[in-house]
């Protein structure tokens, strides 16, 4: 990795461990539902690295925690891409 992407890696997992610090304290109490999905009771109660425990369990490798923010959307639209996928092959196998 070339020095200049070290160091800015190395900022922006440092600012990641300070907003981790303080978003621990940001209440959500809106957010049973985001951009109109539903969100599970279960899902709602967890914190942030309760959350990022549960997908390493269901992820084939461990590590999301220490993704960075933008690699964790890309894994998100990557993962819904596969959901619209697989779910458009169902609905094609039914017809």
């Amino acid at each position: 990795m070339q020095i200049g992407q070290r160091i800015i890696r190395l900022i922006l997992d440092l600012f990641g461990l300070i907003y981790i610090s303080i978003e621990r304290f940001m209440e959500y109490p809106n957010d049973r539902e985001i951009l109109g999905v539903s969100i599970d009771g279960d899902l709602h109660k967890m914190s942030r690295k309760q959350l990022c425990r549960y997908m390493d369990a269901v992820l084939p490798r461990s590590g999301f925690f220490n993704l960075q923010s933008t690699s964790k959307i890309r894994l998100g639209c990557q993962l819904l891409r596969n959901f619209h996928l697989v779910k458009k092959q169902l609905d094609d196998n039914k017809v």
